[in-house]
């Protein structure tokens, strides 16, 4: 086994590990990973000259002034799995980040039960969801704009909506989120009270962000995207401490995070 950052000559072993192991068929997706990232933000296990694992420093992060990092498209071949490679590649990589200065990392574990395996990497399920089931009232007069979020526009309206503790991506993480964003699908709306980043599947919205000064300018928002994409349904994503009051919702675990012990918050996440 050896543990490795990538190199410009192993990028086509790579590209195709990821897409075996990831690819969904979103056109452009596989080019918007390998173009948001250097080589040396790569990290791979090969044996025999063969990349068998791997894992990405995707997006740089801030939190309360520290710099880190979003941890990205880790995997394993199914043969190979088991034997603890990415145990060590992901050790390999926090390690290398930080000594670049990185003093925090934030990952989206692809499976609840995973949440086990990076606990026994010292990572702690710090941000959590209240998931909530919302059925979204007709009114033809609930306005908004959308599609018009920029990079800097998602930290501007997130520094506006949201009063608790969250952790921000740099600019030039924003951008990546953005690409990801739009690329995968997603759209945003907003008004002078409210912003959304939502997703439409099987009829329905999947709303990874909802922030707004009230449950009332939140509901107004939803039902303004009903009014854009027919959906009578909603699934929302909000912070368990968020002003906002959709239901109880069912709390669950939504990121895991090394180098960060406050509770904090933490949706946008590149999916």
């Amino acid at each position: 086994m050896q543990i490795l950052k990538a190199k410009t000559e192993d990028i086509p072993q790579v590209r195709q590990l990821w897409t075996q192991m990831f690819d969904d068929g979103t056109p452009g997706f596989c080019d918007f990973v390998f173009s948001s990232c250097k080589a040396e933000d790569i990290y791979m296990v090969k044996e025999d000259g063969t990349v068998v694992s791997m894992l990405i420093a995707m997006a740089d992060m801030e939190y309360n002034g520290a710099k880190g990092f979003y941890l990205y498209s880790a995997c394993t071949l199914p043969q190979y799995q088991g034997r603890g490679y990415m145990h060590a590649l992901a050790e390999f990589a926090v390690d290398d980040q930080k000594k670049q200065g990185k003093a925090f990392c934030v990952l989206k574990p692809a499976d609840e039960k995973l949440f086990d395996f990076w606990a026994s990497l010292g990572f702690t399920n710090v941000t959590k969801v209240r998931r909530c089931e919302v059925e979204i009232k007709k009114n033809i007069w609930s306005a908004a704009r959308f599609d018009i979020v920029t990079a800097n526009r998602f930290r501007t309206l997130r520094d506006k909506f949201c009063d608790e503790k969250f952790v921000h991506y740099t600019s030039k993480g924003y951008e990546i989120f953005a690409a990801s964003h739009y690329i995968s699908g997603g759209s945003t709306a907003e008004n002078d009270e409210a912003y959304a980043v939502y997703y439409v599947e099987n009829g329905a919205l999947r709303v990874t962000e909802l922030l707004a000064t009230s449950t009332l300018q939140a509901v107004k928002l939803l039902q303004a995207i009903r009014e854009r994409t027919g959906c009578e349904k909603a699934v929302v994503y909000l912070s368990p401490q968020s002003n906002l009051f959709l239901g109880e919702g069912e709390i669950i675990d939504w990121c895991a995070v090394k180098g960060i012990s406050d509770e904090i918050y933490a949706n946008l996440i590149i999916e």
